[in-house]
């Protein structure tokens, strides 16, 4: 029968959220140990710094706790980044990099994290200057064109090869309360897409809360200076971006090829490991998969602000659909023992992963009612770190 053997950590920044996936394999029951091998998940989009992260493979039976996730990540590869015409660009780990704030937090979370860097090179210039196909920063990605990937780690070399397509706009975009959530605040964001007449068009759906009120229950043994037993409301940012809840990928949408519609998405969880960190608010289970409007809680005279939502809408070629297809195909059979296996299609060649191209459209919503939007936005560097 076939087994899963390798419990793999690929967590996405800019274009994902933090997954554990599952490779088949023929293997014995009783195998303790697997052949090792190396994990990429490395993004390009026009107009913002190349990234990666790289890790090694665990065996799917090893128990997982904060010590082996730290030692899964690698730190010392040679990543290398080449367009069609030659010009190619160092990604450079995060522990090389002075002190930048945001990536501050990045490095103590994922080690194993690569950037397109000098920061000298990623300077934003003036919104007036953007050039609306290379977007607000000087990088090597360009909408249309071919890159590829060659990781060097220790004695092995580990390729991948994507296509950067062209950016499709969004019409418009709004907010709508769900009479079906457990709360009458909480709903789902719509927008109304033009899908273009030809065929093999994907988008993917991301999004990150910049603001998000979270109310906190300090219970008996509460910060220095705090009541016990009283609420604390606070205003947070998500860590990083999340994929939209079911179908963050959908290819000419599913029949719809050439024909404008309303549809939605739901907001999707970054990670277990990382929700355990940042969602400690009070309700935060009921939110779970809805944004939040604008309300008081009842029985507290507190008031409750709107999610502040940056969502990003990219076109990305079909062999990176595959890969994150049959990853959200493993998610929804939830480890169910008689769903049919999933294999992950991963492009990376001599390891696993995969290497993908975003023509990434970014939007800034507020999750209230009655507001439409209809301009992109530009985000700085870290709003989307």
């Amino acid at each position: 029968m076939k087994l899963p053997i390798y419990l793999i950590l690929i967590t996405t920044l800019l274009s994902s959220c933090e997954k554990f996936f599952e490779f088949e394999q023929e293997v014995d029951f009783g195998q303790k140990n697997t052949e090792e091998k190396y994990v990429i998940q490395s993004v390009i989009q026009t107009g913002y710094p190349a990234y990666a992260f790289v890790t090694k493979s665990e065996p799917y039976f090893s128990a997982v706790s904060p010590n082996n996730l730290e030692n899964m990540f690698i730190t010392d590869a040679k990543i290398t980044i080449t367009d069609s015409e030659g010009q190619s660009v160092e990604l450079v780990n995060i522990n090389e990099i002075p002190s930048f704030g945001t990536l501050d937090s990045i490095a103590q979370i994922f080690p194993g994290f690569y950037i397109e860097w000098p920061i000298s090179n990623l300077i934003s210039i003036d919104e007036s200057e953007i050039n609306f196909n290379n977007g607000p920063y000087n990088t090597i990605a360009r909408n249309g064109k071919e890159f590829q990937l060659s990781a060097v780690i220790n004695q092995d070399t580990l390729f991948g090869r994507t296509i950067i397509p062209h950016e499709h706009l969004i019409d418009s975009l709004w907010f709508e309360i769900d009479e079906f959530a457990p709360r009458e605040n909480l709903g789902n964001f719509w927008f109304h897409y033009s899908d273009p007449d030809t065929m093999g068009n994907t988008i993917m759906i991301e999004h990150k809360r910049l603001a998000h009120t979270k109310e906190v229950f300090w219970g008996d043994n509460p910060p220095e200076g705090t009541e016990p037993n009283t609420y604390y409301v606070k205003q947070v940012q998500d860590p990083l971006f999340a994929k939209a809840l079911w179908g963050s990928v959908r290819n000419d949408f599913e029949g719809l090829n050439g024909t404008s519609f309303d549809t939605y998405f739901q907001r999707g969880t970054i990670s277990p490991l990382i929700n355990s960190s940042f969602d400690e608010v009070i309700f935060e289970q009921e939110e779970n998969g809805y944004f939040k409007s604008g309300q008081s809680i009842k029985g507290h005279k507190i008031n409750v602000y709107p999610d502040t939502v940056l969502v990003r809408l990219s076109q990305i070629d079909y062999n990176s659909y595959l890969f994150w297809r049959s990853v959200d195909f493993q998610a929804s059979s939830n480890g169910n023992p008689f769903a049919e296996p999933i294999n992950i299609q991963s492009n990376i060649e001599n390891g696993y992963g995969v290497f993908y191209g975003q023509a990434a459209v970014y939007y800034k919503l507020i999750a209230k009612e009655d507001t439409t939007y209809f301009e992109r936005y530009f985000p700085g560097i870290t709003e989307i770190l």
